[in-house]
């Protein structure tokens, strides 16, 4: 049993960032999305199992790959797969298109826990199922949905009544909201590259 699952979605097919390749492959400061949330997960979990539509390409990794459910399409799918692809006590999604995620911040999330199902953010009045907490509680629930035909990641999450993370308590977290930065455009890989570079100067001065 992991005591701490990462849930890696890497499902995107990259269509909105204008990519010939799926969104995994995209680079920020010189590293893929997948390896960046591959990092970022490793330093907060003893697991990672990587979800994605099985006929999707990826970038080479070094965890389990795990097939999103047949039939569903969406993050809602690889969520439930990978929360189901082993025991756990406690477990971390995080997709791909939030490159400024900090393990530090993860943490506080999975430390919040408690009796909830999960724990989301919710930067600016917007939830963040895939940068949220889960514990074994919140499978079930979310694969009925996902099987009466729900798609919508949020949906499904906020139906679990988790507990929801205001803009006060997210500027408390290492890196505040910039942990829930979510690259979607080609404007939002510029703006993470140019966030990667800030801190970049920052450490070496």
């Amino acid at each position: 049993m992991a005591e701490t699952l990462g849930v890696l979605v890497a499902g995107g097919r990259g269509v909105r960032l204008g990519l010939p390749v799926p969104k995994a492959f995209a680079e920020v400061g010189g590293i893929t999305l997948l390896e960046r949330a591959s990092r970022t997960l490793a330093r907060a979990c003893d697991e990672i199992v990587v979800t994605a539509p099985a006929d999707l390409p990826l970038p080479p990794h070094a965890h389990a790959r795990v097939a999103d459910i047949p039939g569903a399409a969406g993050p809602l799918a690889g969520l439930v797969a990978g929360l189901a692809a082993r025991p756990f006590t406690r477990a971390l999604a995080l997709g791909v298109d939030f490159p400024l995620a900090r393990a530090e911040a993860l943490r506080v999330l999975l430390e919040r826990l408690g009796g909830f199902r999960a724990v989301v953010p919710v930067p600016g009045g917007v939830p963040q199922p895939l940068a949220a907490a889960y514990a074994p509680t919140a499978l079930t629930p979310l694969a009925r949905s996902l099987a009466a035909g729900e798609r919508a990641v949020t949906a499904a999450v906020m139906a679990l009544e988790p507990l929801l993370l205001s803009d006060a308590e997210i500027a408390r977290l290492p890196g505040g909201d910039e942990n829930f930065f979510n690259l979607n455009t080609p404007a939002d890989l510029v703006a993470a590259e140019r966030f990667v570079l800030a801190a970049r100067g920052e450490r070496s001065a």
